[in-house]
């Protein structure tokens, strides 16, 4: 009898460790998966015998949500979850997929003497140089070039040559929690209109019915896609169309107000109506972070200019007021400041000139004292009293003084409407290249390097996708005629069935479109070390259906292993983008 209560403990015991959940020691810091077979099967439960509920193909990546021994429950894009083999898939740490943003930092510089430049590039002008070891803060970064701040100016330098200080844990953790609270800031609260008002899986109304809502329901609203807004439902995630939706009128009002202020789109994709109705025609779409001159505003909607000649309708809680304050430039005596000079062998001439004579050269390093300016030219004084005349894009002023900016290439880019297209993305993966790169990836890290360019030189830049998210054909040209684009480009990679096909085609479809085409292929061949197939005729809906100057690049074959190797490397993308500016730069001249 009294061994009774010890046989019962521990009964009890074994049930409740049955039932309750064992917690994991990954819980939300599980990491990722990369599929690493052709294709893998996805499944409702942890073990074969369970029914699958989708195909993922090799080089996709998904978050884990836990893991059941040798199976993993992961996230996909719909925000379902679903379960893989550990065996068919690569598991990496949270630590190792956790990439800081574009926010602010510290660097130091470790070159010797390393450029600053006004853009992502070697074509931008150099406005000055940094030692090894010079302290600068970190404004953005893309993969090969970083913008940089420092007491004198602010520029790009290349990655290579900057330590990122804040590319620590606590820095990424501090990125994390600094992501966290923009998400808060922009989460919205509305009611429901309707009663038994579908909440669906997707933003989509052929997806799965997770629930319904009644009218007045309170909802939090996450963000927008089309014509669905992502609320809070039943501890996840769910989708409703917006129409159905009474925003919070405080948030509204404060969401923009009065007429003339910028606005910036803080939807993901937001429709454009024709009139100040959510039933009103939809007659095109915005992006995220864009930025648009507001007119008017009618209740819940706000009338935008979307061009010189177009006009739309947008819910206003989805904007954001922008005021833009032009700077006040001020003016400098400038005589007694001291000038560096940035390049070995800079010419030193005996008027503002450069058809001038040559009075003496002068070193990377070396200082002067401006006596006057005359056009972009510093007046300077040599030992011996001598006067000379030096250009002043090639060298730094002192202090804060406004640099001159020597007029390249990018005065034919400025205030150009160009719409860059990242081929594929989201369900569409385009093509896989031979050791696994998915073109979709690709064609967004090649359009992100090059929007940074062209908006380095002026431009205004609109992608047709941002991340990973699938955009229909018919959106991707509705973005560049709703933005009377002055250039569309579209980004692919190509595939065949050999492995020994190679290099880079230009298509175009309407005789309109040539230019740009051959533009593009001629600047390919001039700066590119890999074959150029020239400029050609294709049928792609992009540029079929385009009524803008539009072409689709195929910027090399993911089914050739060489190339492959070539076309994924930071070089090639850094080279690639720096012919596609050149060349819309020739087209514009």
């Amino acid at each position: 009898m009294k061994k009774k209560p010890g046989l019962f403990s521990l009964i009890l015991l074994l049930i409740m460790a049955a039932i309750v959940p064992v917690n994991h020691a990954f819980g939300k810091e599980a990491g990722e998966i990369t599929v690493t077979s052709k294709v893998v099967n996805v499944r409702e439960g942890a073990g074969l015998s369970f029914p699958i509920v989708k195909k993922l193909e090799k080089g996709e990546s998904y978050p884990i949500v836990k893991e059941e021994g040798d199976w993993f429950e992961i996230r996909m894009d719909s925000n379902e979850t679903g379960w893989v083999a550990n065996w068919l898939v690569e598991r990496k740490s949270e630590s190792s997929v956790t990439k800081k943003g574009s926010g602010q930092g510290q660097g130091i510089i470790t070159g010797s003497s390393v450029r600053v430049r006004t853009g992502p590039g070697t074509t931008f002008q150099t406005v000055g140089s940094l030692t090894k070891g010079t302290a600068v803060d970190i404004i953005e970064k893309n993969q090969n070039w970083t913008k940089i701040k420092t007491a004198d100016f602010e520029g790009w330098v290349a990655s290579d040559y900057l330590e990122d200080e804040s590319a620590s844990g606590s820095a990424v953790k501090k990125d994390e929690d600094t992501k966290k609270e923009a998400d808060t800031e922009s989460v919205k609260t509305g009611v429901t209109l309707v009663d038994r008002l579908n909440v669906r899986s997707e933003p989509s109304k052929n997806s799965s019915t997770l629930g319904k809502l009644n009218k007045n329901t309170s909802v939090t609203v996450h963000r927008m896609e089309n014509e669905w807004a992502e609320i809070d439902f039943q501890g996840g995630k769910g989708w409703i169309a917006d129409s159905y939706i009474q925003m919070d009128e405080d948030q509204v009002k404060k969401a923009i107000d009065p007429a003339g202020d910028t606005a910036r789109v803080t939807a993901s994709s937001l429709h454009v109506r024709k009139d100040a109705s959510l039933n009103a025609k939809v007659i095109g779409s915005v992006n995220k972070d864009e930025t648009y001159t507001v007119l008017q505003t009618k209740g819940k909607m706000t009338q935008i200019q979307l061009s010189h000649s177009q006009k739309g309708w947008v819910v206003s809680w989805y904007l954001e007021k922008e005021r833009v304050e032009e700077p006040k430039k001020k003016k400098m005596d400038i005589k007694g400041h001291k000038i560096t000079i940035i390049h070995d062998g800079t010419i030193l001439r005996s008027s503002a000139s450069g058809n001038s004579g040559i009075v003496g050269q002068a070193n990377e390093g070396e200082t002067f004292s401006v006596s006057g300016m005359e056009g972009d030219w510093y007046s300077i004084k040599l030992k011996g009293g001598k006067k000379a005349y030096v250009a002043g894009w090639i060298v730094t002023l002192e202090g804060n003084s406004e640099q001159v900016q020597r007029q390249g290439v990018e005065k034919y880019l400025k205030d150009k409407t160009i719409v860059i297209d990242p081929g594929h993305g989201g369900r569409d993966s385009g093509t896989i290249g031979v050791g696994g790169t998915l073109e979709k990836n690709l064609t967004i890290r090649t359009a992100e390097l090059l929007r940074d360019k062209l908006q380095a030189a002026g431009a205004k830049v609109i992608l047709t996708r941002s991340g990973n998210t699938y955009v229909p054909l018919s959106s991707r040209v509705g973005t560049s005629h709703i933005h009377n684009a002055d250039a569309f480009i579209s980004l692919h990679y190509d595939s065949t069935m050999d492995q020994i096909t190679s290099g880079i085609t230009t298509y175009y479809y309407h005789d309109y479109q040539k230019g740009l085409a051959s533009s593009l292929a001629h600047s390919f061949s001039s700066t590119m070390q890999v074959t150029n197939r020239g400029s050609r005729y294709g049928n792609y809906h992009v540029i079929r259906e385009n009524k803008r100057v539009a072409t689709l690049i195929e910027l090399g074959y993911l089914s050739n292993p060489v190339e492959e190797l070539t076309i994924t490397s930071n070089e090639y993308q850094e080279g690639i983008t720096s012919a596609i500016y050149n060349g819309l730069a020739r087209y514009f001249k």
